[in-house]
């Protein structure tokens, strides 16, 4: 694990460790769209659109909150075009799913929050390791995001956020390889407290 990726576990590690009984619990559901890139070399783009659960706790201290988060979006559409032909080993042809646990700081202003989030995620799905086959895999690393959430009532908010992903770890890659995945993620749903 590189340096980066250690101090932002510890960091997401030491927002965890906060106590439960200062924090208010969340979950939510959200429609997400982006463009993700994956590359070795040379690179493929796809617009990919899929279904995101969130689950996190948020602890108030003023007009300012803080807090972690857990989601995992499902990819609906994530074949990547070059992989419906003869695949171009080896890369990321075909997203499942994209999980991030984050730590949140935002500021309240009004019925609106705003937020900003960093993190780790790993993208999951199927890599190229030859012309013809293809074997299932991940990529890991940094995650960050921005956004913005209104309060409805006692215990619901619709949000908006915009979340980037530069995964390149190869750990998980089939037969070791160095590709990267790049995603420019925008995600609209709602979220209830409890």
């Amino acid at each position: 694990m590189h340096i980066k990726s250690k101090v932002i576990a510890a960091a997401v590690g030491l927002v965890c460790a906060t106590s439960a009984a200062q924090a208010e619990g969340y979950w939510g559901v959200a429609a997400d769209v982006g463009k993700a890139t994956a590359s070795i070399g040379y690179s493929h783009d796809k617009v990919m659109t899929g279904v995101a659960v969130v689950l996190g706790n948020r602890i108030d201290g003023g007009n300012y909150f803080y807090g972690y988060e857990a989601s995992a979006s499902v990819t609906l559409n994530g074949s990547f075009e070059e992989c419906g032909r003869r695949n171009p080993a080896p890369v990321l042809c075909k997203q499942s799913a994209n999980l991030r646990l984050m730590g949140v700081v935002g500021q309240q202003m009004g019925d609106y929050d705003v937020y900003g989030k960093l993190g780790y995620g790993a993208v999951f799905g199927d890599f190229a390791v030859s012309p013809f086959s293809v074997a299932s895999g991940h990529l890991k690393g940094l995650t960050i995001g921005v956004g913005a959430s209104r309060q409805l009532n006692d215990s619901t908010k619709l949000f908006g956020e915009i979340l980037y992903d530069a995964y390149h770890n190869s750990s998980g890659q089939p037969a070791r390889h160095n590709s990267e995945y790049s995603n420019v993620n925008l995600r609209l749903g709602v979220m209830r407290s409890f």
